[in-house]
């Protein structure tokens, strides 16, 4: 494996990595939390006034991929001088330490006990595409959002979650409002209904795997209050809201 040599190859690796931590397998998702728990140095790099965070030892290596990143698996020592030619020094900071560690906690990973070393790199004015359709507004940022959207659109969860709703309540409706989309549009709406998954990113285990009670059937209107603030309101306390307002 070669290393990198310049911004553009920094970029291409730090888009991908962020792809499998957001919306890759199981195991891809876990592969890059372990990473980011394990590391000793990261580049710490900021988008649109968010400060993201990805080791060293996976960024380094020019158009790496997990299957290759495993077949040679290195500790660092080729890629720390190698992201060091490109982003200067790597230095120690308790400022990005403490970023670090609100970013692993927003993850859900955490992280070894030990202090860690960083590059700086700014990237203001431009994202990755997968992040610019992320706009739910999560205080967490737009990695957090991705992970929780790509959980709550697991097909074959979701499928599992319709089924069993259906067998228990016979049709599809909103558990906070009632509304049922097939009564409203006819066979257009026939089986359509949103998910939403209870438990937030931030208050699960990296290797946590979702279960089909982690997922509640709510319409667009109440899956966007449920995700507006910070703490979520649980469905029962919306449906509460929503039988008092009438």
């Amino acid at each position: 494996m070669t290393v990198v040599t310049s911004i553009t190859e920094i970029e291409e690796n730090l888009q991908l990595f962020e792809d499998y931590l957001c919306e890759g397998t199981d195991e891809e998702q876990l592969f890059c939390s372990e990473l980011i728990r394990k590391g000793s140095c990261f580049i710490a790099y900021e988008i649109e006034n968010e400060l993201r965070f990805s080791p060293s030892r996976y960024i380094g290596y020019s158009k790496n991929t997990i299957h290759s990143h495993i077949q040679r698996e290195k500790d660092g020592k080729e890629t720390n001088p190698a992201i060091t030619k490109v982003l200067g020094k790597l230095t120690q900071s308790d400022n990005l330490e403490k970023k670090y560690l609100k970013y692993c906690s927003d993850l859900g990973v955490s992280p070894f006990n030990k202090k860690r070393k960083f590059w700086s790199l700014s990237l203001e004015g431009t994202d990755f595409t997968n992040n610019k359709i992320s706009d739910e507004g999560f205080p967490e940022g737009k990695i957090v959002e991705r992970k929780h959207t790509a959980r709550e659109r697991n097909a074959a969860l979701v499928k599992s979650a319709k089924d069993a709703y259906k067998k228990s309540n016979k049709r599809l409706s909103c558990e906070a409002c009632n509304f049922d989309f097939e009564k409203v549009y006819g066979e257009r709406g026939s089986d359509y209904i949103e998910a939403h998954h209870i438990v937030p990113v931030s208050e699960m285990e990296s290797s946590q795997k979702t279960k089909i009670t982690d997922i509640a059937m709510v319409c667009s209107n109440c899956h966007r209050i449920l995700h507006r603030s910070r703490p979520w309101l649980t469905v029962g306390q919306l449906k509460a809201l929503i039988t008092k307002k009438t």
